[in-house]
């Protein structure tokens, strides 16, 4: 039985073969959909690799503290000279950041059928964003930056580069830090049922990470606390789907 790969935008030459990383080296990207350049957002940063042996790669980050951002740990993987901490199951990462003069986000929840916005950098700079709604959690095997790790499923579309960019609700909070998408027309659940989905982008939820996020904060310089509105534990969390072994098919 194989399992779902889900595209991580680190990995496009595992994921798609030589053609693809000849793609990234052309500056093109992958995306699962649209998206509109905007000029109002919650702060978003570019990152940018510490190396120049690693010159062309670059993700998003999102400022939290007035030092620190979160960002995707594969993102962090090419910018490890500002890595202050990283997770250790799921694919996020925290780097330093001179984030004094920003309006920071709140942290926040998200159920099912919320909206959800996605905003994360494009090659040129710009911020892209994209909604969509939240549909439920998984977890998917097979693939070491999510299997450990429950993953938080929206329809938003998203785009090489936006890679540990914010996942924000309806209120403007940030719920969750963008790590890749699977395909959904090559997915089902492990009973067999199809998830009836027009893409499947995958963020790690700050519910998850909320204890460890709270933690390294404060450790390292951050405001404390950084509290939510309710800190849930993912096995008796009555708001989500049960998580649930993604299947893909041939």
């Amino acid at each position: 039985m194989s399992l779902v790969r889900p595209v991580l935008w680190k990995k496009l030459g595992m994921a798609f073969g030589i053609l693809s990383l000849s793609i990234w080296m052309a500056g093109c990207t992958v995306s699962n959909g649209d998206h509109r350049i905007v000029t109002i957002h919650p702060p978003i940063d570019m990152v940018k690799p510490s190396s120049l042996l690693e010159r062309g790669k670059f993700g998003t980050s999102v400022p939290i503290t007035p030092t620190l951002s979160l960002t995707a740990a594969h993102v962090a993987d090419f910018s490890r000279d500002k890595v202050i901490a990283v997770h250790p199951r799921c694919d996020v990462a925290l780097i330093e950041a001179d984030n004094r003069d920003l309006a920071l986000p709140p942290l926040g929840l998200v159920y099912q059928g919320d909206v959800i916005e996605v905003y994360g950098k494009s090659s040129a700079g710009n911020v892209l964003n994209a909604s969509g709604h939240y549909y439920m959690d998984l977890m998917i095997s097979g693939f070491k930056e999510v299997e450990n790790c429950p993953s938080s499923i929206t329809d938003a579309p998203v785009r090489g580069g936006m890679s540990g960019g914010g996942a924000f609700n309806s209120n403007g909070e940030l719920v969750g830090i963008l790590v890749g998408f699977a395909h959904p027309e090559k997915t089902t659940l492990d009973n067999g049922e199809r998830l009836d989905l027009a893409r499947m982008t995958i963020f790690v939820s700050i519910n998850y990470i909320h204890a460890w996020l709270e933690t390294k904060a404060a450790r390292y310089g951050g405001l404390s606390p950084l509290a939510l509105p309710v800190e849930q534990d993912i096995a008796h969390n009555e708001h989500v789907t049960e998580m649930t072994l993604l299947d893909s098919q041939p």
